[in-house]
């Protein structure tokens, strides 16, 4: 059986909304009612799923929960972990670690904020998608207690616009430098689809809110 993924982007959080790196946080009640609103054309666009998988973030959580999907946990599809720097402005680590911050925006190994780097999350992503392609799989945790150690056929993972662009630029075999590049919109579907030992890319960051 062929495997596909379909990587969907949890709704934009209020930190993202304020210029703040991303922490444990919930949805809002606004985000979780825009969630809810795309589900029709989620199940539109990605037709029948063999499992759902999902960060162990509370966002995601919530999104599932908003959406009705029973999804398993697998920690493989957690944020970024920025350490000091998470829940904290942009600007305001701007003010307090210039360096530190110049140097994350362009070096994908910093980690100088005592937490992950840009390379350690791709390749954190990367060998899960490995897992994916080989038929391995983990088994998940949270939402559901099934067996989701199958991992061919189609599924939906509910996740970060990081974990999203880490697994293109694995998939594409592009420099860690192109995470800066790519932009993942909130509430939108990428997917990817397995060809022997490798994957390719099929569509992109579609929206499935219009306007």
């Amino acid at each position: 059986m062929k495997t596909r993924l379909t990587l969907l982007c949890v709704p934009a959080t209020a930190a993202l909304r304020a210029g703040r790196f991303p922490d444990h946080e919930s949805l809002k009640p606004a985000q979780r009612a825009a969630a809810a609103s795309v589900a029709a054309a989620l199940g539109a666009a990605i037709g029948h799923v063999e499992r759902v998988l999902r960060s162990p973030m509370p966002c995601a959580r919530d999104t599932a929960h908003a959406l009705h999907l029973a999804a398993n946990v697998d920690d493989a599809l957690r944020e970024i972990d920025y350490a000091r720097w998470a829940g904290l402005a942009l600007k305001d680590v701007a003010a307090s670690e210039a360096d530190a911050l110049a140097r994350w925006l362009v070096d994908p190994h910093m980690d100088a904020h005592g937490g992950e780097s840009i390379c350690h999350a791709i390749a954190r992503v990367g060998r899960w998608a490995d897992r994916v392609s080989a038929g391995i799989g983990t088994a998940g945790t949270g939402d559901t207690v099934g067996d989701a150690a199958g991992t061919a056929g189609h599924t939906l993972v509910v996740t970060h616009a990081s974990v999203i662009k880490a697994a293109l630029i694995h998939a594409l075999k592009a420099p860690p430098t192109a995470y800066w590049q790519l932009d993942i919109a909130p509430l939108s579907i990428t997917t990817l689809s397995a060809y022997r030992d490798s994957w390719r890319v099929t569509s992109m960051s579609v929206p499935l809110v219009h306007g």
